[in-house]
């Protein structure tokens, strides 16, 4: 099965994410801020990645852009997961090389589970 790194400041829903993600099979690795998910990911090496922006000590996009322009992560599957709703904030994380942008309260866990399937079955 895939495995799926989730990056999230809030331990809430890193926890929720996880235990959802382990229920539909996934092997799991968490980082809970931006210096940590650059380190997870080289390491790990997950398939795709759900990553929140708005994160302490490097932001979401800062991260985006670093894993984009690694060698071992730059055609990791990136999700990104985050407050920012603005059509800028969007934009900026697709010019990043997000393969999706969800904006958090316009989503369900369920909808987040399918569009990762969804994604990770893309060639």
């Amino acid at each position: 099965m895939s495995k799926i790194m989730i990056v999230e400041d809030d331990p809430t829903l890193r926890d929720i994410y996880t235990t959802r993600f382990k229920a539909e099979g996934y092997d799991v690795a968490t980082a809970s801020d931006g210096e940590a998910a650059l380190s997870v990911a080289v390491k790990e090496k997950p398939d795709l990645i759900l990553l929140d922006i708005m994160m302490p000590k490097i932001s979401g996009f800062d991260v985006l852009d670093i894993l984009r322009d690694t060698e071992e992560t730059k055609k990791t599957k990136i999700v990104v997961m985050s407050a920012l709703s603005q059509t800028a904030d969007i934009e900026k994380g697709k010019t990043l090389g997000a393969n999706a942008y969800l904006v958090k309260s316009q989503v369900t866990l369920s909808e987040v589970v399918e569009k990762v399937k969804a994604i990770l079955s893309e060639k």
